[in-house]
């Protein structure tokens, strides 16, 4: 019984040092870490909409990019349900027209290689110039509202699919464009 509860003890100790340890961690990076995302949030912001001088955000997470004389696109940053690894965070940007300027994957757990190559520049330049809703498919895209999947990481491309979707969903319903996916 002795031994057992020199055990436990040591265990306890062990334990509640590693808990503080690791809260000591969180404390000095979580600042840190919201910098960087902010950062590369305001990047994929600057790279979808280059005619914006600024960006005002509104609520579910859509900022309208200005110039001198109003409104020139939208950026929604969501993420994307029902990638292979879970969410997706990624940033849509629309013209003031509703016209898809670009994609940026701004975050993914997608497997290396396969899901993994929507932050491609290569995939994500199929975006521009598409109009919503779009459709993936296997093979070339055919017309302005298709795109084609990432070879082998369909879940993926299914789950991007449903990231454009929902973010232009999120503009038509706010007001910002008309529209809307029947």
């Amino acid at each position: 019984m002795k031994d057992f509860l020199k055990l436990a003890g040591t265990l306890c100790i062990i334990t509640f040092l590693a808990a503080a340890l690791l809260g000591g961690v969180n404390a000095t990076t979580k600042d840190r870490i919201a910098e960087n995302a902010a950062k590369k949030q305001n990047e994929a912001m600057r790279a979808l909409l280059k005619d914006a001088e600024s960006f005002e955000e509104h609520e579910n997470g859509i900022f309208e990019g200005k110039d001198g004389d109003g409104a020139v696109g939208y950026c929604v940053s969501l993420d994307a349900p029902g990638g292979y690894g879970g969410d997706i965070s990624m940033m849509v940007g629309f013209d003031a027209d509703g016209v898809i300027t670009g994609i940026e994957i701004l975050s993914h757990g997608e497997t290396a290689g396969l899901g993994a190559n929507c932050a491609n520049e290569s995939f994500k330049s199929q975006f521009a110039g598409k109009s919503a809703p779009v459709f993936v498919i296997k093979g070339a895209a055919e017309n302005n509202n298709q795109f084609s999947a990432i070879t082998g990481a369909t879940i993926t491309s299914r789950a991007i699919e449903t990231g454009v979707n929902n973010a232009y969903e999120l503009l038509v319903e706010g007001g910002y464009l008309k529209g809307g996916i029947g």
